[in-house]
């Protein structure tokens, strides 16, 4: 998978767990400890995350909220 793609699939997970749990993009970045700029800038492909920031996204979206 190249990296466009495997960004493109991290924005779509990103989007899909916020439909499901009805989170806006403040929560998120609050979740994923990043800014809302960052987060927002992420997930419509704007910015590429760091390994960290991909982590921390991929870590947040793999479980349930609270």
């Amino acid at each position: 998978m190249s990296q466009e793609q495997e960004l493109s699939s991290l924005a779509e997970a990103i989007i899909a767990y916020q439909k499901k749990y009805d989170k806006t993009d403040g929560e998120m970045a609050f979740g994923s400890r990043l800014t809302v700029e960052k987060f927002h800038a992420i997930k419509t492909g704007e910015l590429q995350p760091t390994t960290d920031e991909q982590a921390a996204l991929h870590s947040l979206i793999a479980k349930k909220p609270l």
